[in-house]
C-alpha cells in the first residue's frame, strides 16, 4: 500500500494552485483500487476499508472514487452460506494430492537413510574399529619387527 508521504503528481502549468489540491491523486487512487479488489480485503466491512484508506493519506473524495472504481459493495461477502459448514463447491476446487508423490517421498527418504547408514558404517570400519581393536597393519608391522629383532639377536649371539 502507498505510504502517507507520497509525492504529488506533477502539476499542470494551466491550473491555479488551489485546483491542484482538489484534483484526486491518481497514483494513490489506483493503488487503493488494487487494494480494494483483493479478495481478502473484500471480506472486511466497507467502513474498515474506508478507515484504512484514510489512514494511508487519501481524502474522502479519493476514497469514494477508489471504492467506485473497484466495484466494492456495501455488504461484506460471506465466506460460506449460513447453515452450511462448507461451501458446496469447495470439494471441486481442491484436487486430492496424487498418491505417487507419497511413494516417491518414501523412496527418497529410504535412499537418504541407506546412504547415511552406509556412511556411518564406513566411518566406523575405517576409523573407529582400528582405534578400538588395533590395526591389522600395526600387527603385521609388530610381527616383522619381532622377527627382525629375533634374527638380530640370533646373529648377535653367534658373533
Amino acid at each position: 500500500m502507498a505510504s502517507t508521504e507520497q509525492p504529488e503528481p506533477p502539476t499542470q502549468s494551466g491550473l491555479p494552485p488551489g485546483d491542484e489540491a482538489a484534483r484526486p491523486r491518481e497514483a494513490l487512487v489506483a493503488t487503493a483500487v488494487k487494494f480494494l479488489q483483493n479478495p481478502k480485503v473484500r471480506e472486511s466491512p466497507l467502513a474498515t476499508r474506508k478507515v484504512f484508506l484514510r489512514k494511508k493519506g487519501l481524502t474522502d473524495e479519493e476514497v469514494d472514487l477508489a471504492i467506485q472504481r473497484s466495484g466494492s459493495t456495501e455488504e461484506v461477502l460471506p465466506l460460506s452460506p449460513v447453515g452450511l459448514p462448507h461451501p458446496p463447491y469447495a470439494t471441486h476446487l481442491t484436487p486430492a494430492p496424487p498418491t505417487g508423490y507419497r511413494w516417491r517421498d518414501y523412496g527418497a527418504l529410504t535412499i537418504i537413510m541407506v546412504g547415511i547408514a552406509f556412511g556411518f558404517h564406513q566411518l566406523y570400519k575405517k576409523y573407529i574399529l582400528p582405534l578400538i581393536m588395533g590395526s591389522r597393519e600395526d600387527k603385521k608391522h609388530l610381527q616383522r619387527m619381532e622377527s627382525n629383532i629375533a634374527a638380530m639377536s640370533g646373529t648377535l649371539t653367534q658373533t
